[in-house]
């Protein structure tokens, strides 16, 4: 297995997840959206150069008063640099066999790298289902108490630590 950027040269069409938007998604907006630096996508290749799945991220902010109490703790009172995890997906084919969670690794790991140079606290993300959004909270994600739209967030450090990553800058591999 491999971890790519998206690019130009990947044929998308044969993706699919079992969630219509996310197959879409990757195949009509994701090189698009790469190409007017809107979010940037990473592919996970089977060592038989298959599509195992996706993730794609982008940068962003949150007010502290939007962010669940026990995040916003201490902070101040302006937004707080955060990495979207806009999408995530595995193909059909490879759900069950761990890929979801290696994706998330991969997409906090980039997330650390990203705010290491522009500043990001936290992760958040936009859980499509019930489905997703009970992966992401077994990861550790907060929902925000009387948030209708469903956003979850994790602090980077934290989300490093439940993933078994290095919390130390200086024990990241920024060149990646």
């Amino acid at each position: 297995m491999r971890l790519e950027r998206l690019s130009d040269t990947q044929n998308l069409s044969g993706f699919l997840c079992g969630v219509k938007a996310l197959d879409n998604w990757l195949r009509v907006h994701a090189l698009e959206n790469q190409r007017r630096d809107l979010s940037r996508t990473f592919i996970l290749i089977s060592d038989l150069d298959e599509i195992t799945g996706y993730f794609s991220l982008t940068m962003g902010g949150v007010c502290t008063a939007s962010l669940p109490p026990s995040l916003a703790r201490g902070l101040p009172a302006v937004d707080i640099g955060m990495v979207l995890l806009g999408r995530l997906a595995v193909a059909r084919k490879y759900q069950g066999q761990g890929f979801g969670r290696d994706l998330l690794v991969a997409a906090v790991a980039q997330a650390a790298r990203a705010g290491q140079h522009a500043a990001a606290r936290f992760i958040a993300v936009d859980p499509i289902d019930q489905e997703a959004f009970r992966f992401y909270q077994h990861f550790g994600f907060i929902a925000i108490p009387g948030d209708d739209d469903g956003r979850l967030f994790l602090r980077i450090d934290h989300a490093l630590t439940a993933l078994g990553l290095p919390t130390d800058p200086s024990h990241r591999n920024l060149s990646d």
